[in-house]
């Protein structure tokens, strides 16, 4: 997928009041949340399997919560 292909999350705005309902309007517009771009840089969202590192949905919900608030 090239840079143009993904989504600008800087340009994209939720509405959505609930933190559930945040994450799936994210979800529908992004299409991927491992792979989206902040203007021209491209984000690719890699988690590790470390004792202490967050879980997935944890650091989904907190994407989703910090940029659409």
């Amino acid at each position: 997928m090239t840079n143009k292909e993904l989504i600008d999350i800087s340009t994209v705005e939720i509405t959505a009041l609930t933190v559930p309902e945040r994450l799936a309007s994210f979800v529908k517009v992004v299409k991927n949340p491992y792979c989206f771009r902040v203007k021209d840089t491209p984000v690719k969202v890699i988690f590790s399997d470390k004792a202490g590192a967050p879980a997935v949905e944890t650091a989904l919900v907190n994407i989703a919560t910090r940029r659409f608030r």
